[in-house]
């Protein structure tokens, strides 16, 4: 009797330490067997930021480039889409938080931004250029011209050109601009002198105030902005699949397909 217990409490031992380690094994699962098991790629996104997201308020659904990205990713998945409405300040708070799989909303992939959150490959570059208006635009040959005490600078809060800004002017004086409001509208009502944004954002507000904007010897950025998803990090099993889709979907011509329809044609 006092063998069969013995026995019994062993194995009833070996159970109890066996369901900490399943559920260890659980709770590591790579995203992507989460997401096909789910059924559904939950995509954070900002809806402010055309051409990339952009909410059309009165049909409440979403458009743009990162918008058919995020599409195309679903569709070769093999699972449903859900957009999850997030803001640029909590981007990276709300991946490690589990809100959504992915972001898609033209975002920087930086070197500070990876100490702490993963992104995809890069698919697309938007350098970082300022815009002022097209009375000042002959005092600013190039982008250091602007860093000047007295000078103020607009830069979307939570972007990273509000890094960059904070980084490379140290004597103008960098204004964060808080969403709705946008960086450049800051400008145009005379409440900022240059306002700092990619490239691919600069061309669709100059297309629309060409005769109010200019863009600072846009040749020369202030530097590069390699375009990414962000997700989690770490995730060996889930960064290898997302890496070789944008690879593959490179070669297909998908992402020239993208940016002739939202970028080029625009």
């Amino acid at each position: 009797m006092r063998k069969f217990l013995s026995g019994l409490a062993a194995g009833l031992m070996a159970i109890a330490l066996a369901l900490p380690l399943q559920a260890k094994a659980d709770d590591t699962k790579s995203l992507l067997d989460q997401i096909l098991e789910r059924g559904t790629l939950r995509v954070g996104t900002t809806g402010d930021y055309p051409p990339y997201s952009e909410l059309d308020q009165t049909s409440n659904t979403y458009k743009g480039y990162e918008i058919d990205v995020a599409t195309q990713l679903a569709a070769d998945l093999g699972v449903k889409l859900e957009f999850v409405p997030t803001t640029w300040e909590t981007l990276a708070a709300g991946i490690q938080a589990g809100k959504y799989d992915v972001t898609a909303s033209g975002i920087t992939l930086t070197l500070d931004r990876l100490k702490s959150i993963g992104f995809s490959d890069p698919y697309l570059d938007a350098p970082l250029v300022p815009l002022v208006l097209t009375k000042d635009g002959a005092k600013y040959a190039t982008w250091r011209d602007l860093d000047k005490a007295g000078v103020r600078i607009a830069v979307q809060s939570g972007t990273s050109a509000e890094g960059s800004a904070k980084a490379n002017f140290k004597n103008a004086e960098v204004v964060p601009i808080v969403a709705p409001a946008l960086d450049y509208q800051e400008l145009l009502a005379g409440k900022v002198d240059a306002a700092i944004t990619d490239t691919i954002f600069i061309a669709k507000a100059l297309a629309q105030y060409n005769d109010k904007l200019v863009a600072v010897d846009p040749t020369h950025a202030i530097e590069g902005q390699p375009i990414a998803m962000m997700t989690v990090r770490d995730d060996i099993a889930w960064q290898r699949w997302l890496n070789m889709w944008v690879a593959l979907k490179k070669q297909s011509g998908f992402f020239d397909a993208l940016f002739t329809k939202w970028i080029a044609g625009s």
